[in-house]
């Protein structure tokens, strides 16, 4: 059977990984000052991260619809089945969009995934799916569900201003951590939210608690599977730290669909059960 795996730019990998089978992407709209650009087309990370710090309006938007359907309707011809993998449904409005495309023209070899989560847990996401579809497994929404439980995101960031723009963190616990500069380390809970998983006072300190969650998570799965992410190159320093010891499968940069909702002061992880 033929298969291709599509996903959204908010998949963030490391440069030059092959996953090994057929895939393609959809872009996500980008805009600095209301100024459009193609997510990791026609604005690369550094050009990105220099407008957030200099200060300039960033938001995004979903990939054109055009250019999604052309696409689904493309490879629903093309192959057997066809497995699209997205960013988690609270935080954009991509599933919703791919769905309602998939229903209108009658996709029936098309399989929409909502990946619950962002960045590099829905690239681990994604890898389990490829996995799991080129072991013979049917994957489904409930399929992904176990995939989301099995594995963890971990992330801090400089400042809380771009969640708490997003409406993704509440203002008052915003302010806290701006009153007391907590340094916050953050997850996304199992329907894709932003929640806390612990503050601490320093950077060092809130190096010491990730590489924590990351040894006691590791001790629930089975040959855990470590994928880092980073924004602005400083912040490397700083993930190179948590992941030291661990065995690490890859390492992405955080791209524009992504820092414009976490600011390019961000690192992390996702550690989830290993593949089959």
């Amino acid at each position: 059977m033929r298969t291709i795996y599509l996903y959204d730019s908010s998949v963030d990998y490391q440069p030059g990984l092959d996953f090994g089978v057929p895939t393609d992407v959809f872009p996500l709209k980008v805009y600095v000052n209301d100024k459009e650009y193609i997510d990791k087309v026609t604005i690369t990370d550094e050009e990105f991260y220099s407008h957030c710090l200099s200060g300039a309006k960033v938001t995004t938007s979903q990939p054109s619809r055009e250019e999604m359907r052309e696409k689904l309707e493309k490879y629903s011809k093309e192959y057997d089945k066809v497995y699209v993998v997205t960013i988690s449904q609270k935080l954009s409005g991509t599933y919703d969009a791919i769905s309602s495309i998939v229903r209108e023209q009658n996709l029936q070899n098309v399989v929409v995934l909502d990946s619950r989560s962002a960045s590099v847990k829905t690239t681990y996401i994604f890898y389990r799916v490829i996995n799991a579809v080129e072991n013979g497994i049917n994957v489904t929404q409930e399929v992904i569900q176990q995939f989301v439980r099995e594995s963890l995101l971990v992330f801090t960031v400089s400042t809380l201003e771009y969640l708490e723009r997003g409406g993704r963190i509440g203002k008052a616990q915003s302010l806290i951590g701006k009153l007391l500069k907590i340094k916050p380390i953050l997850s996304t809970d199992d329907d894709g939210y932003t929640y806390s998983l612990d503050t601490a006072r320093t950077m060092e300190g809130c190096i010491t608690k990730m590489r924590e969650i990351a040894a006691e998570f590791a001790k629930k799965v089975e040959n855990p599977m470590i994928i880092g992410g980073y924004g602005v190159s400083s912040m490397k320093t700083y993930l190179d730290k948590v992941l030291e010891d661990f065995k690490v499968h890859s390492v992405a940069r955080i791209g524009p669909g992504i820092a414009a909702h976490v600011g390019p002061e961000v690192f992390g992880f996702a550690i989830g059960r290993g593949l089959i």
